[in-house]
């Protein structure tokens, strides 16, 4: 396959799980409702840097450090939806607070918080390397310049970050999060009703592979 084709195939497959919402897209979703544009950017870039680790993981033959070690991959799914659980928790608890008119709400953490909340969402589904490593089998050989495989990460890593802000940006607009404030008691329960039941599939699989 020709190198520059291989390169706009790969991306385009991994643009395509967009369309497939999932932990991370409500995780981001909630944030910005919740604490605006910049927490919700904020967390779409912890989204992205654990995209571009297990993409990168999966691009450069690494990924048998998580598939080969059993232990590891259980461990990995447990904690990580562990925290999913405490989120969705979380969120589902949370009571509504009262919005200025202009709806410019601080970041209600330190940076890093939302930050966190994005990586440790991203990397709880070790699964996403094995995801990763079958895009690659597809569009990529042991023939393609490295120079491919790098622009193939790069693109991942960019499309990503592109949608997470986007998607703050989207569910950040005043209008959107006033309809939300009217009705954020029910909308936190629900979002959080999703994201729980993502954190405990997580961790059936994590404790059935033990």
């Amino acid at each position: 396959m020709d190198p520059l084709h291989a390169v706009t195939l790969t991306i385009g497959l991994f643009v395509l799980t967009f369309l497939n919402p999932g932990a991370n897209l409500f995780v981001v979703v909630q944030t910005s409702l919740a604490s605006g544009r910049r927490a919700g950017v904020i967390t779409g870039l912890g989204v992205a840097l654990g995209d571009a680790l297990y993409s990168g993981l999966g691009l450069f033959g690494m990924a048998t450090l998580i598939t080969q070690c059993e232990g590891v991959f259980s461990v990995i799914k447990i904690a990580g939806g562990a925290y999913l659980l405490w989120f969705a928790y979380n969120s589902m608890h949370k009571q509504a607070t009262p919005q200025s008119p202009t709806l410019q709400q601080p970041l209600s953490a330190p940076w890093y918080v939302f930050f966190r909340r994005g990586l440790i969402t991203d990397l709880s589904n070790p699964q996403t390397v094995l995801f990763f490593v079958s895009i690659f089998s597809v569009t990529l050989s042991v023939d393609t310049p490295t120079w491919a495989r790098l622009a193939a990460w790069a693109g991942i890593v960019l499309s990503s970050v592109i949608w997470r802000i986007f998607l703050s940006q989207a569910f950040s607009l005043p209008a959107v999060r006033r309809s939300y404030a009217s009705v954020q008691r029910i909308a936190s329960r629900v979002i959080g009703v999703v994201i729980g039941a993502f954190a405990l599939k997580l961790i059936y699989e994590g404790v059935s592979r033990r």
